[in-house]
C-alpha cells in the first residue's frame, strides 16, 4: 500500500530570499503544496492568517513550513526528513 501523500503549507512573505528557497525546494522535489502569501492578503486575511501561524510558530517568522511537524526557515534535511525524501 502506498503511503500518503503529506499535505505542506507554507506561510511565507513574496519578497523574501529566504521563502523562495524554500519555494524552489519543494518545486524541484515535486511537493505539492499550499503556499501563503501573508504580505498579498488582505489586512484582515493577514490578521486571521498570523493568527493561525503563530499557533505553529508563536515568533511568526518566514517562512514558515507545516507538514506533520512545524519547520521553521530553511532547514533542507529537516524538509527532507518531514517528506520522506531520501538523499540519492
Amino acid at each position: 500500500m502506498e503511503e500518503p501523500i503529506k499535505k505542506a503549507r507554507l506561510y511565507a512573505l513574496s519578497t523574501c530570499p529566504v521563502c523562495k528557497e524554500v519555494k524552489s525546494f519543494l518545486d524541484d522535489h515535486n511537493i505539492k503544496y499550499e503556499a501563503v502569501d501573508v504580505d498579498l492578503l488582505d489586512s484582515g486575511e493577514q490578521w486571521v492568517t498570523s493568527k493561525e501561524l503563530k499557533r505553529y510558530n508563536p515568533s511568526a517568522s518566514y517562512p514558515t513550513l507545516v507538514i506533520e511537524e512545524v519547520i521553521k526557515g530553511f532547514d533542507e534535511e529537516a524538509i527532507k526528513r518531514a517528506l520522506g525524501i531520501n538523499n540519492p
